[in-house]
């Protein structure tokens, strides 16, 4: 099967640029972040045809989808930053400089490609929307609040096995309550509006999807750190086994729906409640 050959020619290619069993490329790395075949490169070459052959599709559809939707077609421009967004600009923009400095503070600056997480990558993301303007801008801010349910998780089962400084430390609580802080002041004041359709949450859903798929699939294989536990499993996943990373998506999956659909209820009563303030009752008729 062409299929299967195409995985075999992926798989060498892992192979190649994958941990080496006896000759770690930075042996700095302490053995429990350092990335490791619990997967088979073969595995990793299936499941990442797989999630191409769906994430790939599905993304085009839904951002295809979302761009008909009737707040998207009659968007309004974007704002110039007003001194409250550049304010909020700085604030992430130095938590993401300090993410940097501690993480190039390990010996060989072994921790420098947990930069690249999710979480992180949002938070460089968000310190951009705080100035850009123009319908990326708006569209990477409906893309950003989809994904913003990983704040939630990470304040809820916060993981620094890998942090030994107190700014460091400060640092992941407070990165995590702006990432959830900063989206709600740009759309409460006005800056962005929310979609919330189910195509635009869709379409959220396969970009950071593709991000972890493809980016950091490539990432952890060429730094040998096993950033985002697409190596090894977390504690938490360690009985599924080799399984563990399709159950890992579709818990995601189901939180990402579950979280969105918070967040459209939350937005939409509160968008009703400030309309009924602005309607004047009889007696001021």
């Amino acid at each position: 099967m062409v299929l299967l050959r195409v995985v075999d020619v992926i798989a060498d290619i892992f192979a190649q640029i994958g941990p080496q069993h006896n000759t770690p490329s930075n042996e700095l790395v302490p053995d429990k972040f350092r990335s490791k075949w619990y997967l088979s490169p073969w595995q990793h070459a299936f499941e990442f045809v797989c999630y191409m052959s769906i994430l790939i599709p599905l993304s085009i559809y839904s951002y295809q989808c979302a761009i008909q939707h009737p707040m998207w077609r009659a968007q309004r421009p974007v704002r110039k930053a007003t001194p409250l967004d550049l304010a909020l600009g700085v604030g992430t923009g130095v938590s993401y400089i300090a993410i940097v400095y501690y993480k190039a503070l390990a010996p060989g600056m072994w921790r420098l490609p947990y930069a690249l997480q999710p979480c992180h990558t949002l938070t460089l993301l968000l310190t951009l929307l705080t100035v850009a303007r123009g319908k990326t801008a708006n569209l990477l801010f409906q893309v950003y609040v989809t994904m913003s349910w990983s704040s939630v998780l990470a304040l809820s089962f916060p993981d620094m096995s890998d942090y030994e400084h107190w700014g460091d430390c400060f640092n992941y609580f407070y990165e995590h309550i702006m990432m959830l802080l900063v989206p709600f002041v740009l759309w409460h004041t006005g800056r962005f509006d929310y979609i919330g359709s189910p195509s635009w949450i869709m379409f959220g859903f396969t970009f950071i999807a593709l991000y972890h798929a493809a980016i950091l699939q490539i990432v952890v294989l060429v730094t040998e750190i096993n950033v985002a536990t697409l190596m090894t499993p977390p504690a938490i996943l360690k009985d599924i086994g080799i399984y563990y990373r399709p159950a890992q998506y579709l818990i995601c999956f189901t939180l990402h729906w579950l979280y969105n659909g918070v967040i459209t209820l939350g937005v939409s009563s509160f968008a009703a409640a400030s309309t009924a303030k602005d309607v004047p009752s009889p007696k001021q008729l």
